[in-house]
Order: C-alpha cells, then sequence, then structure tokens
C-alpha cells in the first residue's frame, strides 16, 4: 500500500530530524504494535527494518541524514 509505505518512510526521516522529540517519537514508532501491523499487512519483515532502524540511530546527525535517503529509496522497492 502506497501510503504505508509513506508512513514509513517518513518514519525513518524522522529519526534523522535534528529535533530530539520528533527524532524519539519516530523511533517509538518503530517498537509500536502499529509498526508491525503495517509490516505484517504488506508482508515486510518488520524485524530487519528495525534492525537497521537501530543501527541507523548510532551514527551521527548528518550521515544519519544521508543514510535515511538511502533507507527511503530501499523501503520504495519492498513497499510494491
Amino acid at each position: 500500500m502506497k501510503i504505508d509505505s509513506l508512513i514509513v518512510k517518513q518514519a525513518v526521516r524522522d529519526i534523522a530530524s535534528k529535533d530530539v522529540d520528533i527524532s524519539t517519537e519516530a523511533l517509538s514508532y518503530f517498537i509500536s504494535k502499529d509498526f508491525y501491523d503495517l509490516c505484517h499487512r504488506n508482508n515486510v519483515n518488520a524485524d530487519k527494518i528495525l534492525m537497521s532502524i537501530k543501527e541507523l540511530n548510532k551514527y551521527p546527525l548528518l550521515s544519519r541524514k544521508k543514510m535515511s535517503n538511502d533507507i527511503a529509496r530501499l523501503i520504495d522497492r519492498q513497499f510494491v
């Protein structure tokens, strides 16, 4: 579903936000039941995405911004 991919992509981009509240809220989304339901509905492996998000969060802000855009492109391919 297109809307589902947009939700996940925005959450990934939010992780790279300078605003700590936005970044924290985005991280909490990836461990929520809503996220797992969305992945299940789209036959996407939620655990693999979560693992990538955890790794992404370890990098400095500028690196996270670039990497979040790379992940967003991967999401486009995954949610078809």
